[in-house]
This record gives structure tokens, C-alpha cells and sequence, in this order.
């Protein structure tokens, strides 16, 4: 039974919650039967969980053990990939809003400061609710200091330091002062080792990339994290995981200032010349691979020079040369994996995003969004054989 929902201020959280409930489809995530705000009285049939919440079992469990780290990062994670897929950001993940689900697993829930992607602080004042606000101990730094833009990156954080305090046993909302500041610190909290001896160094290195003070030092969003923790279960680790920073070494300073010269479309020639946007760009010798077939990718790439063969079965079945083509924005976007194979036919540059990085750049570059979309479309009408590309 809803009470207090007679007020615009209070019926606009609900309906938030609601409709993001109504948004995201997911075992990980409580089912909304059935809801009434008009009348009396109002209310919302919800999943019921008996077992309650994290916060509420955390004195008769204590500190979680390893399997139940990686069980929990794996279950948090697979929730925020299907609202991130639906657009939606959490922006207060936090023990008392994972719930248990009686079978070891668990459940995220309370969606009520949940907002589209991409929310701005001028967009985030809503009443007396500063929505994305999120909760001290646990919060992301960016939604502290009140500037800059969140998007999935920001709930990241919020499962790193949920896991670091359950691995731990430091309730990061009792003990505030177990954050780091961003002056000289790269992450947010002190390493899971120098709290917990003998942890797992594939779990610390996990967790703590979370945790970076800088969005852009975390992963790009909670699938391509799903795809880490999955390759530590397998035991393979993630040392290479990102691409761009294994052939970041291939390019000088020189040759990049000669390709961004030598660019003919004026938006990609103004966007390569902004500071700081050479990080993203990438060299691919002749006859690399640039993304397998069976692969779930986590990167989208932009031809900016070069060829590319696009091969199925070991057959070309195109090539693409044109400056700016994207390719693997759909593998990207969906989670799902490549259906064919991107090779370098001859030296290629091309733009490197994760996922966060490739819905700020469409987000804030409208007129690319369009290519994107107009692209996709092209491909499907022309050429059906050609898959996830």
C-alpha cells in the first residue's frame, strides 16, 4: 500500500519507479504484477522476497566469502545490463537495495531516483528530490560534487563499493570516512588487499576497476564488465581486455596529427581534433583481426582510414572503405555476439568506444546518431547476409 502518494512530488517518484519497473524484464529484478495510483487506495503488487535485504541480513552473514562475491557482482551486474538496455539508470545501488532471493542469489530493486541515461544536473532537480543524488558511502564521486553528466559508468561504482564492503565487512554508509578523496588517488576506496588479506588478484583487480574516482577509468558499462567476470571464471583473466590500449602503442603522436590532416568528413575532422579524442583512435597493421566471429564485443569501431574485410566462413563478404562507417555498433549496443569477422586488409585507423563511451558520443553528436541509424538501416535492406557487424 502506497501512502503518501497524494502529493505531485510523491506520485512523479513513484510513477519513475513504476515505469522503470515496467521498462526492465529480468530475474535479477523484481516483477511488478499490478499498480494503481488514481484513487484509494494506491498501490503496487510487487515480487515478494522474504528473505529481505542485504543491509538487513548483513549482521547474521558477515563478511561474504569469494563465491559469494563474484555470485553477487555477477547477479548486480546482470540486473543494471537489462535497465542499461532499457535505458534506465539505477543511481543508488547500495546493500539495502539488493534483496536476497532465498536461493543464494540476489535481486536489485528500489528503482525510485531511476532516470533515463544520460541525465544532466540542470535535468536532475525535480522538487526537493535531487534525483541522482544516490546515497554517501556509496555513491559514485561524480554524484557528490553535483557537475558533469552520469550515465551507466556511475552505477558501476555503486556495485564495486557494495561488493568491496560485503567482501569486507565495512558498511561503507557507517563509516564514510573509509572513502577516498580525488586528490592523488585513482580509486574511491583502499585496494580489497590492503583490508582483506589474501584476496584473489583477478577479484581485486575486478572490483577495484569499479571503483575508479574517473568515470572514464571504468569500464564502459555492466556487460562488458559480465564479459571480465565471466573470462576470470574461465581463467583467462582480462589483462588485454580493452582493445584500444593494446594497439594504443602502434600509433605515434605524429601519425595521428597526419591522419586527422588527411580526414575529409568535416564532423569526424572536428571531432578528432578535439582534446583528449586521440585516446580513442587506433591502428590495425595488414591482415589483424580486429574482432572475431563468435565474439561478444564490447567495442564499437569508426573506419577512418584504410580497408576492412568483413569475412563469414573464412569468405569476404564485403569490404568497407568509406571514412566513418561503424562496425560493431550492434554487438555493442545488444550484448550479442559478432556473427562474422573484421579484418584489416591493409594499414586501417579507425575510432575505438565501449559502450558508455559510444552512447555519450551519438548523445551529444546528434547528427551521428542519424549516420548510425541510417547505416544500420542500409545494411539490413542491402546486404542480409551480413550480420552482426
Amino acid at each position: 500500500m502506497l501512502r503518501g502518494a497524494d502529493t505531485p512530488h510523491a506520485k512523479s517518484t513513484l510513477k519513475r519507479e513504476l515505469a522503470a519497473l515496467l521498462a526492465i524484464q529480468n530475474e535479477r529484478i523484481p516483477r511488478l504484477y499490478d499498480w494503481s495510483l488514481a484513487g484509494a487506495p494506491t498501490f503496487a503488487a510487487l515480487e515478494y522476497f522474504p528473505a529481505g535485504s542485504l543491509a538487513d541480513a548483513w549482521p547474521f552473514i558477515g563478511r561474504f566469502d569469494e563465491e559469494q562475491t563474484w555470485r553477487l557482482l555477477s547477479d548486480l551486474l546482470a540486473a543494471l545490463t537489462a535497465a542499461h538496455r532499457a535505458g534506465i539508470l539505477h543511481l543508488d545501488v547500495k546493500p539495502s537495495n539488493v534483496l536476497l532471493d532465498g536461493n543464494g542469489g540476489f535481486v536489485l530493486t528500489d528503482f525510485g531516483v531511476a532516470q533515463a541515461a544520460r541525465m544532466t544536473p540542470g535535468q536532475m532537480q525535480l522538487g526537493h528530490l535531487l534525483v541522482g543524488a544516490g546515497t554517501h558511502g556509496y555513491r559514485a564521486p561524480e554524484q557528490g560534487k553535483g557537475g558533469g553528466a552520469y550515465d551507466m559508468r556511475t552505477d558501476l561504482f555503486g556495485v564495486g563499493a557494495t561488493a568491496w564492503a560485503l567482501y569486507t565487512g565495512i558498511d561503507l554508509n557507517k563509516r564514510p570516512e573509509t572513502r577516498r578523496k580525488q586528490a592523488g588517488n585513482v580509486y574511491g576506496l583502499p585496494s580489497l588487499s590492503e583490508v582483506r588479506l589474501h584476496c584473489p588478484r583477478l577479484l581485486e583487480e575486478l572490483v577495484m576497476g569499479l571503483l575508479a574516482i574517473d568515470p572514464a577509468l571504468r569500464p564502459g558499462g555492466a556487460a562488458e564488465v559480465m564479459a571480465r567476470l565471466r573470462s576470470a571464471a574461465e581463467g583467462l583473466g582480462f589483462d588485454a581486455i580493452t582493445v584500444a590500449a593494446a594497439h594504443s602503442a602502434n600509433a605515434s603522436s605524429e601519425e595521428v596529427a597526419q591522419l586527422v590532416a588527411s580526414l575529409v568528413d568535416p564532423l569526424w575532422a572536428s571531432l578528432c581534433r578535439a582534446p583528449g579524442f586521440e585516446r580513442y583512435i587506433v591502428k590495425f597493421d595488414p591482415g589483424e583481426v580486429i574482432c572475431g566471429s563468435g565474439v561478444q564485443t564490447h567495442h564499437t569501431y569508426v573506419l577512418l582510414s584504410g580497408t576492412i574485410r568483413v569475412e563469414r566462413d573464412g569468405e569476404t563478404v564485403e569490404e568497407e572503405n568509406q571514412e566513418g562507417t561503424f562496425l560493431g555498433h550492434v554487438s555493442t549496443l545488444t550484448g550479442a555476439a559478432q556473427e562474422v569477422t573484421l579484418r584489416a586488409s591493409t594499414t586501417v585507423w579507425a575510432c575505438i568506444f565501449n559502450e558508455a563511451e559510444l552512447e555519450q558520443l551519438v548523445t551529444c553528436n546528434p547528427a551521428l546518431a542519424v549516420r548510425m541509424i541510417r547505416g544500420l538501416a542500409t545494411r539490413v535492406a542491402d546486404s542480409p547476409r551480413r550480420g552482426l557487424a
